[in-house]
């Protein structure tokens, strides 16, 4: 079976659009999203539309939370609260909750699926390396715990002596970002695991960047957030 895992589209239509094909053409079996459909971009009725009819598993994220949940936008910088407060007016009542039913995490087929870090996924940790990865081994009995959040795609085994990636090992795996790369790679990332064959990709996909910061910029959003899709941060 092949798995696409996205994570972190934050309303990125034109991003979206481009992996959904791109996971059409490498032939995946499921998809599965990781959660922040929404906020900092233009267009999140669009991306939970699609999400909803696309995705086979999808888990909250914090930028999804917020729209219901009050107490999750104290950590929100200005740029953030302002998008979100702009996105909860673009968004129907179905919207709403169907990202308000959806769950911190999913584990199946000794896999782990959350949008921070396995050890408690509602309080929104960050996982930036291996070292932090491994101390959250013994808080997932799956061989492999898929995550986003930081926008930043790593492979983490468990195991310190374990290099690249095996079928055999236990991980901590970070697809990165479909709509907002932070790693200075603008392009969009995700995740591609292939159970059969026992190999895991990051995919990296162009799109028309300049079309999502334009209309972002449109929208009244804040520019900060079309300028950092170009420069990938």
């Amino acid at each position: 079976m092949r798995l696409a895992i996205i994570s972190d589209i934050h309303a990125n239509l034109e991003a979206l659009e481009r992996v959904l094909e791109d996971t059409e053409l490498m032939q995946a079996d499921r998809l599965v999203c990781l959660g922040d459909i929404i906020g900092y971009g233009s267009d999140p009725a669009a991306c939970v539309a699609l999400l909803r009819e696309r995705a086979d598993i999808c888990v909250l994220g914090n930028h999804d939370a917020a729209v219901f949940s009050v107490p999750e936008r104290a950590f929100f910088n200005p740029n953030a609260r302002a998008a979100l407060s702009w996105t909860m007016a673009q968004l129907s009542e179905g919207d709403i909750a169907y990202l308000q039913g959806l769950p911190y995490r999913v584990s199946t087929d000794n896999l782990l699926f959350v949008h921070s870090a396995p050890r408690a996924p509602e309080q929104w940790d960050y996982v930036f390396s291996g070292m932090e990865a491994r101390l959250y081994g013994r808080y997932f009995h799956e061989r492999i715990c898929f995550i986003g959040h930081s926008h930043v795609p790593g492979i983490y085994p468990i195991d310190p002596g374990v290099r690249g990636y095996s079928h055999s090992q236990r991980y901590v795996i970070n697809v990165g970002s479909v709509g907002q790369p932070r790693d200075g790679n603008w392009r969009s990332s995700y995740g591609l695991l292939d159970t059969v064959a026992g190999s895991y990709e990051n995919r990296r996909i162009e799109y028309d960047v300049e079309t999502a910061a334009r209309k972002i910029r449109e929208r009244g959003l804040p520019t900060r957030l079309a300028e950092r899709l170009k420069l990938g941060e």
